[in-house]
C-alpha cells in the first residue's frame, strides 16, 4: 500500500539524469523539452482512486487536535 511513489533521494537523481542528459544531447530548448517530455511516465494503466486524500508519503505530517473537555 505505501511502496508508491519515490523519495525525495530518487526524485532528485532523477532529476539530476534528466539534466544530465539534456546538457549532453539537447541542441535547442524543444530538444530540452522533448527530453523532458519523453521522460515521463506512462501512469494510464495503474489504479487510481478518486478520494480526497492520499496516504501514499514517506512522511506524513498529523496536525494537532485540541478538545475542550470543560463543558
Amino acid at each position: 500500500m505505501f511502496d508508491r511513489g519515490m523519495s525525495n533521494e530518487q526524485f532528485n537523481s532523477h532529476l539530476e539524469t534528466l539534466a544530465k542528459l539534456i546538457e549532453g544531447t539537447a541542441k535547442t530548448v524543444e530538444d530540452a523539452a522533448k527530453i523532458v517530455r519523453d521522460a515521463k511516465i506512462d501512469t494510464s494503466a495503474e489504479e487510481h482512486t478518486n478520494t480526497a486524500f492520499s496516504f501514499v508519503a514517506d512522511n506524513l505530517a498529523l496536525p494537532e487536535v485540541h478538545v475542550d473537555k470543560s463543558n
